[in-house]
């Protein structure tokens, strides 16, 4: 492993040695360089340099400093920042355990408590990321990784073998090239690592429903504090407690209303939190304390994570949709995992590091599949279909198979196939009979679910590349007027995704 090496400046005041010009300070080296360190950076480098590896984490945000995030962390994520030891300053922020989840679809009420393992913390939390990334980017300092705030990654340097093997970084004015063994991307969705080494996107689905949420004080909420995920026609609502005695509401209308929500953005959230029934028994004194934030560009998307010599983590390699609230909690599985491959091997045998981020995106890309499908089917706008809804109800009628998915599967100690297969489908399809549809409908309701999930194992296994979706000029000219597109909306300031003018085709799933 190697160490930083800093350039000495000659003593203020003693002439050069010479009137030639000195040499070229030696460039720092460092095993791995991380680009981002707010949650899977910050994670992944806290991991690797308790490991002793030598860690440069940047990021050209300084801490704490804000991030357009919902800030819920599923029980697992909990667990991996508890394995990170960081639980008690989580506690100390004052935001509760999220311990039930109160699910109702179309009346039909999928609650559930969240289950308590030994060892586990009880459940998931949610705290507002200028705190949650402040604590995270400590525990990475503590740990011995130098970070480096307000630091943009400029370009990527490679060795005659086309390895990456350094990066050119640019700190408050200055310019400097820095030598390492791995780069890592943990700069979110609009990944400049991304760009500078050529990582492909495939499996790409545009997003059907745009989210905008805020946050709330005088909510009253009795009994255990609880993740609320409410869907009644075309409407759905995401909602939960988070530090400081706030609340968020996020609402997720379907993108066809998104120009007509833009027209008077904060009336028509209030609105559409209003009109959540669910809702409205802890609502009734609560009073809006932030402007409604959000984003009508959130395609899903796998990425290329691995090459020689760089990688690439959280949002930067896989984005899902974001109403089952799974990202911040994928971005720290998924950095603790890349750190028990890398650490594995001496990073400096380049073969055997390669090999081992092969095999870490591999790893992701099944861990994360079936739940990607998931959030899709989850947030397909308009109103649930008939398959849909009987599976709901054969959920809901059964304790333990209601218990397993919507506290094991959205907690990821569950996977989706594991409660979603054929033995629930058949269960449904006796449902449909029994309310009504014909024996020609069911059947023909059921072969076109199995026809999906054969396309999607397909896919899984020879992904489909292509670029993502994005606007045009001329849509980004409408969208600035108020009318919807697939793209970037002017209003999402914290969000720094760029446009571009690449047309593309969906993933039809």
């Amino acid at each position: 492993m190697s160490s930083p090496d800093p350039a000495r400046a000659p003593a203020p005041g003693l002439p050069s040695p010479s009137r030639s010009p000195s040499p070229s300070p030696s460039p720092r080296r460092y095993d791995v360089v991380v680009v981002g360190t707010r949650i899977a950076g910050a994670c992944l480098a806290t991991h690797l340099a308790r490991r002793g590896l030598t860690v440069l984490a940047v990021d050209r945000a300084d801490f704490p400093s804000d991030t357009l995030s919902t800030h819920l962390v599923q029980v697992s994520g909990v667990r991996s920042m508890q394995r990170l030891g960081v639980l008690e300053e989580l506690r100390r922020t004052g935001a509760p355990f999220l311990t039930a989840a109160h699910v109702v679809y179309d009346g039909v009420d999928l609650s559930t408590p969240v289950r308590s393992e030994a060892d586990w913390p009880p459940g998931g939390i949610s705290v507002n990321r200028s705190t949650l990334d402040a604590i995270l980017v400590g525990a990475a300092r503590a740990a011995g990784a130098e970070v480096r705030p307000r630091t943009s990654l400029r370009d990527v340097t490679r060795d005659p073998t086309g390895r990456v093997n350094g990066v050119l970084l640019r700190t408050r004015g200055r310019h400097e090239t820095v030598r390492t063994r791995l780069l890592v991307g943990a700069d979110g969705r609009n990944s400049t690592v991304a760009d500078l080494v050529g990582a492909r996107t495939y499996n790409v689905t545009a997003n059907q429903r745009f989210v905008y949420w805020a946050e709330f004080d005088g909510v009253t909420e009795t009994g255990p504090a609880c993740v609320h995920h409410h869907r009644q026609g075309a409407e759905l609502t995401v909602a939960f407690q988070s530090d400081g005695g706030r609340f968020v509401v996020m609402i997720c209308p379907g993108l066809d209303t998104f120009a007509d929500f833009k027209r008077d953005l904060a009336a028509r959230y209030d609105a559409a939190v209003a009109a959540c029934a669910p809702l409205k028994p802890l609502m009734a004194n609560a009073r809006r304390v932030s402007r409604p934030v959000g984003t009508a560009y959130a395609p899903g998307f796998f990425r290329e994570s691995a090459g020689p010599g760089w990688a690439l983590v959280g949002d930067a390699g896989h984005f899902k949709d974001p109403t089952l609230g799974q990202g911040i909690s994928d971005a720290l599985r998924q950095a603790e995992t890349l750190a028990d491959h890398v650490a594995a091997v001496d990073v400096g045998d380049a073969a055997r590091l390669d090999r081992q981020l092969t095999r870490w995106r591999r790893w992701r890309d099944r861990d994360a599949a079936a739940m990607y499908w998931l959030a899709w089917d989850f947030s397909a706008a308009g109103e649930l279909g008939p398959l849909e809804r009987a599976l709901m109800a054969c959920i809901a009628a059964d304790p333990s198979v209601r218990q397993r998915f919507v506290d094991g599967v959205l907690s990821h100690r569950v996977s989706p196939h594991e409660v979603v297969g054929p033995r629930l489908l058949l269960r449904a399809a006796r449902h449909m009979r029994r309310t009504g549809s014909s024996r020609r409908a069911v059947a023909r309701v059921i072969a076109g679910r199995l026809a999906v999930e054969a396309r999607r194992q397909a896919l899984t296994r020879r992904p489909r590349y292509e670029p993502l979706p994005k606007p045009s000029a001329a849509s980004a000219a409408r969208a600035r007027a108020g009318d919807a597109w697939q793209g970037d909306i002017a209003d999402d300031t914290a969000d720094d995704t760029a446009p571009s003018r690449r047309p593309t085709r969906r993933v039809t799933p």
